[in-house]
C-alpha cells in the first residue's frame, strides 16, 4: 500500500516513528563532516609530472661563483642565471627564483638540480613525493641540498634513506653540519672549488658521516602499515596482536587499551567486516626513544553480515604513535577503532569525555533507561529553532518513543568537535538508524541525519545544552 492510500491514523503513526528515528539518530549518534582537503596537482600521465616551485637561497654568496661580472659577498637577487634540471628536462629560472618543469619522466631516483657556475643546489623527490604531495610548491634550498647529498651517499651504503629517515630528530646536528659546510663553501673563491660546492670534500665529508649513521626506517614502517591494513581486512586478530603494543592507549579515551581493542574486535568481526579500507600515510616523523609519529588517512566501509548492508562509511585522519619494541614496530598510541573515536587530528581528552557520553546514551537506549538521559540533558536545554523545546519536553518524547519502537541498526560517528573555552563544545553530528515499528512491524530507515549539537560541562559532567533536533519539525540536513 502506498503512503497516499493509508488512513490518517496510519499516516500519523508513520510520522510518529520517523520522528522517533530522528530523535534516536541525533541522541545517540554523532559523526563528522570535516575531512580536510588533501588535493594535489594531477600529473599529465602516470609516468610524467609537472613540477614548479622556487629556488630559496638567502645566504651570503661569493657572486663570482655564478660567473657574475662583479665579484662581491652578498645574497643573490637575480636567479635568472640558474638552470633547473630533472630527468633530462631543463628550464631557466626566473629572476625571483621561480621555475616550472613540464612533463618530467618519473624515476625512483628522482633528483632536481639547480646550477649556476660553481653553485649546485639539489632537491630529492621520492615516488611517494611524486604521487602524493603538492608538486606546485617545490622549494630548492641548502637544506634540501643537504638531504639530497645524504641520500645519494646513502645509496653507496645500500641504504635508501627517505626524508623522514634523514630528518629524524636524533640526526639533526649531523644534517645541520652539512648545511653549515655548504654555507661556508658558498663564500669561497671559485678557484678553490674544482667542480661545484656540492662536490667539495668539505661538504661531502659531513654528508658521508651523516649517511653512515642514519638508520633506514621509513620503508619498514610503511610495510608495517600495509600489514596492519591487511590484518583488518582479513580479520586476522593473531597478526593484529603482533602489531599492537601491549602498552597501547589513546589520548582521547581513557578506556582504550590492548584488552579493550581486542574485546571490541572479537565482537565486531562476529557481526561485521571491513568491505574496503584505504590506508595512506600523509606525514611521518621519527621521534626520540625509537618512536615515530605517522599522520594516517584511513577510509573504511563496514559491512553488516546479517543485514548485508554497508552500515558505516567514514574517513579518519589521525597521528598514530608507533614504537619499536624488540625487532617490531608496533602501534603504541592513538589508533581510533570505535565509532565514537575522533576522525580529526589533535583530539584531546575532552573529546573522549564527550565520546563516553555518547556511548553512555547508546547503552541507555538499548536498556530504555531514561535516568541516563535525565543526567545528560542540561536543565536549561533549548533549541534555537524551537522556543517550545525544553528538558521536560525532550524527556517525555524520549519515553514515548522507547515504548513505540526497537532499534535494528544504528550507526554514528563524531565528525568534528570544536571547543569554545574548556566547558563548551559544538559537536558536528551524523547518524543513520533503522528501527522496527512494533505495532505494524514495519521497518523505518532514517537515512543520514546531521546536526550541530552544543554540549556544556556542568559540575564536571558534559550535558546536551542546545540544538538537538528531536521532533519532526526540527531542522536537520542530509
Amino acid at each position: 500500500m502506498s503512503l497516499n492510500n493509508q488512513s490518517p491514523f496510519r499516516l500519523q503513526n508513520q510520522g510518529f516513528f520517523f520522528i522517533s528515528v530522528l530523535f534516536l539518530a541525533i541522541i545517540i549518534l554523532s559523526g563528522c563532516t570535516g575531512k580536510g582537503d588533501l588535493k594535489f596537482n594531477a600529473p599529465n600521465s602516470p609516468d610524467e609530472f609537472n613540477i614548479s616551485g622556487k629556488i630559496s637561497l638567502p645566504e651570503i654568496v661569493e657572486t663570482d661563483q655564478t660567473a657574475s661580472i662583479r665579484s662581491s659577498l652578498t645574497s643573490i637577487s637575480d636567479f635568472s642565471t640558474f638552470s633547473v634540471t630533472a630527468n633530462g628536462v631543463s628550464v631557466r629560472a626566473e629572476k625571483d627564483g621561480s621555475y616550472s618543469l613540464k612533463k618530467v619522466p618519473v624515476s625512483d631516483k628522482f633528483l632536481i638540480e639547480a646550477t649556476s657556475g660553481k653553485i649546485k643546489l639539489l632537491k630529492r623527490l621520492s615516488l611517494d613525493d611524486l604521487y602524493y604531495t603538492d608538486l606546485s610548491n617545490t622549494e630548492i634550498s641548502l637544506n634540501s641540498t643537504s638531504e639530497a647529498l645524504i641520500w645519494q651517499i646513502g645509496l653507496e651504503y645500500d641504504k635508501n634513506l627517505t626524508a623522514a629517515d634523514i630528518r629524524a630528530r636524533e640526526y639533526s646536528d649531523k644534517v645541520a653540519s652539512v648545511t653549515t659546510a655548504l654555507k661556508l663553501a658558498l663564500q669561497l673563491s671559485p678557484d678553490a672549488i674544482p667542480d661545484t660546492v656540492a662536490e667539495l670534500s668539505a661538504v661531502t665529508t659531513p654528508a658521508r658521516n651523516a649517511a653512515g649513521v642514519i638508520i633506514e626506517r621509513e620503508i619498514i614502517l610503511r610495510e608495517a602499515n600495509s600489514v596492519l591494513r591487511n590484518s583488518f581486512l582479513r580479520k586476522d586478530l593473531d597478526l593484529l596482536q603482533v602489531y599492537l603494543s601491549p602498552s597501547f592507549s589513546n589520548d582521547w579515551d581513557s578506556s582504550s587499551n590492548w584488552q579493550d581493542f581486542f574485546a571490541y574486535y572479537e565482537e565486531f568481526f562476529a557481526e561485521k567486516t571491513y568491505s574496503e579500507i584505504t590506508w595512506n600515510i600523509r606525514d611521518l616523523e621519527f621521534l626520540p626513544d625509537n618512536k615515530a609519529r605517522i599522520r594516517t588517512e584511513v577510509d573504511v566501509k563496514v559491512f553488516h553480515l546479517a543485514s548485508e548492508e554497508t552500515v558505516y562509511d567514514q574517513k579518519y585522519l589521525f597521528d598514530a604513535i608507533w614504537r619499536k619494541e624488540g625487532s617490531f614496530w608496533k602501534v603504541y598510541r592513538n589508533l581510533p577503532y570505535r565509532p565514537t573515536h575522533p576522525v580529526q587530528v589533535g583530539a584531546d581528552a575532552r573529546w573522549g569525555e564527550i565520546a563516553d557520553a555518547h556511548r553512555e546514551l547508546q547503552a541507555a537506549l538499548a536498556r530504555e533507561d531514561l535516568t541516563v538521559f535525565e543526567n545528560r540533558i542540561s536543565s536549561v536545554f533549548g533549541n534555537d529553532y524551537d522556543v517550545t523545546s525544553t528538558r521536560a519536553d525532550i524527556l517525555s518524547t524520549a519515553q514515548s518513543r522507547f515504548n513505540a519502537m526497537d532499534v535494528k541498526i544504528a550507526t554514528y560517528s563524531i565528525d568534528n568537535i570544536s571547543f569554545n573555552g574548556n566547558d563548551l563544545a559544538t559537536v558536528d553530528c551524523r547518524a543513520q538508524v533503522k528501527v522496527i515499528n512494533l505495532i505494524p512491524g514495519v521497518d523505518i530507515d532514517s537515512k543520514v541525519v546531521s546536526a550541530q549539537v552544543v554540549w556544556r560541562r556542568e559540575d564536571g559532567v558534559w550535558k546536551i545544552y542546545r540544538n538537538l533536533p528531536y521532533r519532526f519539525s526540527h531542522k536537520s540536513s542530509n
